[in-house]
């Protein structure tokens, strides 16, 4: 199953242009966007109210959600580790 990725232009905005190409090849990643497929660090995060996903990009951390329904992947947002620390807590 393919998915189609949806990254909304903004996100890639306050992104470094050095790190943008490495993100932007790692978000194509997401076509596959199930934990354990490929070899990409994705995480499903606990005891949110949706179901909401992590992929590890070195520093970076961009969450997402699978609408299997639609065969798309919404990616709402990009941070470093350490902005995903402030605005989310650990997790």
């Amino acid at each position: 199953m393919t998915f189609d990725v949806m990254v909304l232009p903004d996100l890639l905005r306050d992104i470094p242009p050095d790190r943008e190409m490495q993100i932007k090849k790692a978000l194509r990643t997401l076509k596959d966007p199930y934990p354990g497929h490929g070899t990409e660090d994705k995480k499903e995060i606990r005891g949110a109210m949706d179901v909401v996903y992590r992929l590890r990009i070195g520093d970076y951390r961009a969450f997402y959600r699978i609408e299997k329904s639609e065969m798309r992947v919404y990616v709402f947002d990009i941070l470093t580790a350490e902005q995903v620390h402030k605005k989310y807590g650990r997790l």
